[in-house]
């Protein structure tokens, strides 16, 4: 009995320092690998690793709402691909699906399991939050204030930006960086809508339209006061990017041939420039990384896309419920179907469930 009652509080200590470690982690937006687990968190009770690994996502499902994911290998997403083409045959010939399993790269993250209706109630604006965040506002941020006491606007590019405020539960404002998280999803529907690779190159002159220059002198990506990093060039938000497996980088040109399955990039603190790279003649391609696989999913990218470009704002003359309104609603629900599908289309094939 007393050996029992020592197994589980060992296994109960591991685990704390489990969720610990795995919170630290994702904080700081970097994959937690199974050797750091080991290590910081097991100890001698490795063994037990699967025991205190469940413990671990109990208590991060209960108290957080969040939940540890492994990340799929680059060669696992490559075989899910080529299953899901195998299964479209299989089905047209037998009415059957294949089951496959994408191989794991022993990396995990972590991720919100919090129910989608519950996220969108939470972010809903409240009256009397709206009003206790305006008084916390003025406060924390008095230069944000004109004279008269109302919140001044600043046309400054190179302002501070200032975290703002909705009276929510959830606000998206204060706990994530909107606008580098805005030019993420961006570029992730830029390369799954030319068919899930795009070229450096391409990537870069679709950027530079929405005013994303590759200049390295310039850095338009930028960041809330709440962040140690106020701005950052193109080459730098990429290389982060690629560091956090959101996307991956794989050489094309150059010289290529003599890194042959290795991944371009390895090793290096920073991407090259551009000019670095067409001096030498390397040429490169981006892909999804695997943590975009498992955080944002090709399907609610194909949605961001479609209801961005349909839009979903209600005329304010048409009354809540009426006839007008539900006939605009079920035109504008069509009309994003319709584009779901081309940018399915554009993808090649059947986009991917959020892994």
């Amino acid at each position: 009995m007393d050996m029992d009652d020592d197994a589980n509080s060992e296994n109960n200590r591991s685990a704390n320092q489990l969720v610990r470690l795995a919170l630290f982690t994702e904080h700081k937006r970097i994959v937690l690998r199974r050797e750091d687990i080991n290590k910081k968190a097991m100890g001698s009770n490795a063994r037990a690793f699967n025991r205190v690994f469940e413990m671990a996502q109990e208590k991060l499902r209960n108290t957080f709402g969040m939940e540890m994911v492994e990340l799929p290998s680059r060669a696992g997403l490559d075989q899910d691909h080529e299953n899901e083409e195998d299964n479209n045959e299989a089905r047209k010939a037998t009415g059957i699906k294949k089951k496959s399993n994408a191989l794991g790269s022993k990396t995990y993250i972590v991720r919100s399991c919090l129910d989608p209706i519950l996220i969108e109630h939470a972010a809903e604006t409240d009256a009397d939050i709206l009003a206790e965040e305006a008084g916390d506002h003025g406060t924390l941020f008095p230069s944000t204030l004109s004279d008269d006491g109302e919140g001044a606007e600043d046309d400054d590019d190179d302002a501070e930006r200032i975290p703002k405020y909705f009276g929510s539960i959830i606000s998206w404002s204060r706990a994530d960086q909107l606008g580098s998280v805005g030019i993420m999803y961006v570029i992730l529907a830029l390369v799954l809508v030319n068919g899930r690779v795009i070229t450096d190159m391409d990537l870069r002159r679709h950027l530079k339209t929405l005013h994303l220059s590759s200049n390295p002198n310039l850095r338009p990506v930028r960041y809330t006061a709440s962040s140690t990093t106020r701005a950052q060039n193109i080459d730098a938000y990429l290389s982060h990017l690629l560091k956090s497996s959101y996307l991956d980088r794989q050489q094309i040109g150059g010289d290529a041939a003599a890194r042959k399955g290795k991944k371009a990039g390895a090793g290096s603190k920073r991407l090259r420039t551009q000019a670095e790279d067409l001096d030498e003649g390397r040429t490169y391609e981006w892909r999804w990384g695997a943590r975009a696989f498992c955080e944002v999913g090709e399907e609610y990218v194909a949605k961001f896309v479609a209801e961005f470009m349909v839009g979903s704002e209600a005329d304010p003359e048409e009354e809540a419920g009426g006839p007008g309104r539900a006939e605009r609603e079920r035109e504008q629900e069509a009309l994003m179907q319709k584009m779901y599908k081309g940018v399915e289309k554009a993808a090649g094939g059947k986009l991917a469930e959020l892994k």
